[in-house]
């Protein structure tokens, strides 16, 4: 099956998202065994550029926060803490990780994840995906060093990765049974302060985002008359 619909390159990137960007992406609370803290790592994962359109370039924005207030005690299942409020929880307070000082993050590997329906996956290998496709080195960044800072250290828990997105709907030479818009996710690897995780985000309905909140998946472009 071809890949070519993908141009693999990793970006380090001084600029924030616009808010309505923010609330487009998937919040998630990583647990830290470490600091017995369920939700010690809040990561925001989403399209850099939203609405994504396919056949334009666009990238992925990986937010990542800890926790140096109280450990949380919210139910997870029912909610998570607001990413963009550095106070949660009677005590829990989220500031964002510093590779300057006191923070490593080791090991990174992204997948993009082209998907033939909106559906949560938890491996490569599920029938859902087509194709997985991992974003290599850019302009001579390492991803299996410590992550690069921006050019900004203060946005440096933003970390920005471009590719090509695909068109939407079936292809030659692609499953029949691709549904829609263009599905598209996310596997992110990543060791952040000796800790590991395995993460897989999806677009849209494939969220596990507990209040629905996801990153837009990929539409047709709008022509203009």
């Amino acid at each position: 099956m071809k890949t070519d619909y993908l141009i693999p390159a990793v970006l380090m990137s001084a600029g924030l998202l616009a808010a309505g960007n923010v609330q487009a992406h998937e919040a998630r609370c990583l647990p830290s065994a470490t600091h017995n803290d369920p939700c010690y790592y809040l990561v925001l994962v989403g399209f850099t550029h939203e609405p994504a359109l396919a056949n334009e370039m666009n990238g992925l924005d990986l937010w990542i926060k800890k926790n140096v207030g109280a450990p949380t005690t919210l139910d997870l299942t029912k909610t998570i803490p607001d990413f963009d409020d550095d106070t949660n929880n009677g005590g829990a307070k989220y500031v964002p990780v510093d590779v300057m000082k006191d923070d490593t993050i080791m090991n990174v590997m992204i997948h993009v994840l082209r998907l033939k329906k909106q559906t949560h996956v938890t491996a490569e290998s599920d029938k859902n995906v087509i194709s997985a496709t991992m974003l290599k080195p850019y302009y001579g960044y390492t991803m299996m060093g410590p992550l690069v800072q921006s050019m900004d250290p203060q946005f440096n828990y933003k970390y920005s990765a471009r590719f090509m997105t695909g068109p939407t709907g079936p292809r030659t030479g692609d499953s029949a049974d691709v549904q829609g818009v263009g599905a598209y996710g996310f596997h992110i690897t990543a060791m952040i302060n000796d800790e590991t995780y395995d993460e897989f985000f999806v677009c849209g309905q494939g969220t596990t985002n507990p209040t629905g909140d996801a990153f837009s998946c990929v539409g047709v472009p709008q022509k203009i008359k």
